[in-house]
């Protein structure tokens, strides 16, 4: 069995993605309109931004998700019993009690697997992250150490449609918008709220991982005369990046308004790069 993991999916994405692809979905089609996102989700445990987005388009693709209440060891055990066999779930664990991972008894740090209800006391798992799936762990263990359970199960379709020039479009109208209260965020970093760059540095994380999927999404459509990876180049993601760690570098010292003034000039420069590649793609004749 082949698992999906490539760049911009974080454990959580990649299990999504792939208990998607279980259950027959085709997952290229969740990233169709990631690029235009920019209300997130703020996970209080973990401490990052997490698409809204995502698990909407996957609910539209067939794909259902149960969250179970994991505070709770006896809705744990009653919701877990009466799964039928071959169930499918995403299970977020502290690492320290995951076996196959490095940070095994180690370390302590969050992450996410998927489990397949084999038998009353077993379940096998797979882990896109590490690309491994000859794995099982006992019904007790997930009990036990299981902070957070995703029932996957397969649902009735809805209508989903990806459209390339549509995102292009969104993009167009929003980002003037965007740029402005992002360079306001900015700026704010440097007048005595230097801590705000932290915060602010995961959302710009956020935005980064979008784009890496988007651009997944869009190598796989056809784009007539020209080839799909003129569009968001290294260079793109590498100004993308320095914004992110300049963010987190300023929020460490408030004598920062030299370093938050290049933040802010990036920022701006790669707002009106992406709307000059809206543009390009929005004119541009698409074959789906």
């Amino acid at each position: 069995m082949s698992l999906i993991y490539f760049q911009g999916l974080n454990c959580y994405s990649a299990c999504m993605v792939n208990a998607a692809v279980f259950t027959g979905a085709d997952y290229r089609k969740v990233f169709a309109n990631l690029w235009s996102e920019t209300d997130f989700t703020y996970d209080q445990v973990h401490h990052l931004y997490l698409s809204r987005r995502m698990p909407k388009n996957l609910a539209s693709m067939e794909v259902s998700m149960e969250f179970i209440n994991c505070c709770s060891e006896w809705e744990i055990k009653e919701k877990i019993y009466k799964m039928p066999m071959g169930q499918l779930m995403i299970v977020g664990m502290d690492a320290f009690f995951i076996p196959w991972v490095p940070f095994y008894q180690t370390m302590h740090s969050f992450h996410y697997f998927i489990a397949r209800k084999d038998s009353k006391t077993l379940f096998s798992c797979f882990d896109p992250t590490y690309d491994k799936h000859d794995l099982e762990i006992t019904e007790e263990h997930l009990i036990s150490y299981a902070s957070d359970i995703c029932r996957i199960d397969k649902s009735v379709k809805k209508p989903f449609a990806a459209d390339i020039r549509q995102e292009a479009q969104k993009i167009l109208d929003t980002h003037p918008e965007t740029q402005e209260k992002l360079l306001a965020q900015i700026m704010e970093c440097s007048y005595g709220k230097q801590k705000n760059g932290e915060l602010l540095a995961k959302y710009i994380d956020a935005l980064i991982n979008n784009r890496y999927l988007y651009l997944h999404y869009l190598q796989t459509m056809p784009l007539s005369g020209e080839k799909n990876d003129q569009y968001f180049r290294k260079e793109f993601f590498h100004k993308w990046a320095a914004v992110k760690h300049g963010l987190y570098k300023a929020s460490l010292s408030k004598d920062n308004q030299v370093l938050i003034r290049e933040v802010y000039s990036y920022c701006k420069e790669l707002i009106t790069e992406e709307l000059s590649i809206a543009r390009e793609i929005a004119l541009h004749e698409i074959v789906i």
